[in-house]
């Protein structure tokens, strides 16, 4: 069994259901804590390789720098996400009609979790990469029929090159250990010895539902420093 977006789901969720059930809307506070630090992170690492390249931090650089693409099994399976440009200029506006994340919320019961989780990801990817791209999340999937991301000047064209840069990409084995420190670092930061038990919690869940192997290579996974480039 493979790391893919479902797997990144079911971390999520796990460490909202048991933030949520253990300190109520304080672990709500901490889950929303967690998303931002953990979409920080990846942008900062993405703004680390682009000045190392001598590139400029702009939205079109964002995008060539972006850390993930569809997994195999979402390929495999034709689940991969849609998008939909709905306009370049002046503003240019991109419309997400189906995700997997999304499914997985849905599949896992927990869209609470998903509408927090994706209200603040991806603004906080582009704070970490570079805050002043004026980039918005308009609305998700959670509360319309389709996500809409926004980002005023980005000055993309429909021939504006956005392939990603070699290397730039990582897999879902290295996006879920992120999920998994850096969501434990907040809990452990806020709560402590109780943090520590939420993350004993949820790589148990995890190893219930994906296997004792795999929650295993999580953690050895976990060892990674994810706040370099």
């Amino acid at each position: 069994m493979a790391f893919t977006e479902e797997s990144q789901t079911f971390l999520i969720a796990a460490y909202y259901k048991e933030l949520k059930e253990t300190f109520g809307e304080r672990g709500v506070e901490a889950f929303i804590h967690a998303v931002k630090q953990y979409g920080m992170q990846r942008g900062s690492r993405m703004a680390q390789r682009a000045i190392r390249d001598g590139q400029k931090l702009d939205y079109i650089t964002f995008c060539r720098y972006g850390e993930w693409e569809p997994s195999g099994e979402v390929v495999r399976t034709g689940n991969v996400s849609k998008t939909r440009v709905a306009s370049y200029t002046p503003d240019y506006e991109y419309h997400v009609l189906t995700c997997p994340w999304y499914q997985g919320f849905k599949k896992f019961g927990a869209l609470e979790a998903g509408a927090l989780y994706c209200a603040n990801l991806d603004e906080a990817i582009n704070q970490g990469f570079n805050g002043q791209i004026p980039f918005r999340t308009v609305q998700t999937m959670h509360t319309a029929d389709c996500c809409i991301f926004r980002v005023r000047n980005a000055g993309i064209t429909p021939e504006t090159d956005l392939k990603h840069r070699e290397g730039s990409v990582r897999g879902f084995d290295y996006h879920c250990a992120h999920v998994y420190t850096a969501f434990g670092t907040v809990c452990t930061g806020i709560f402590g010895q109780e943090g520590e038990a939420v993350i004993e919690r949820v790589l148990g869940a995890f190893g219930e539902q994906y296997g004792a192997a795999m929650a295993e290579q999580l953690v050895w996974l976990a060892g990674e420093n994810f706040l370099m480039a």
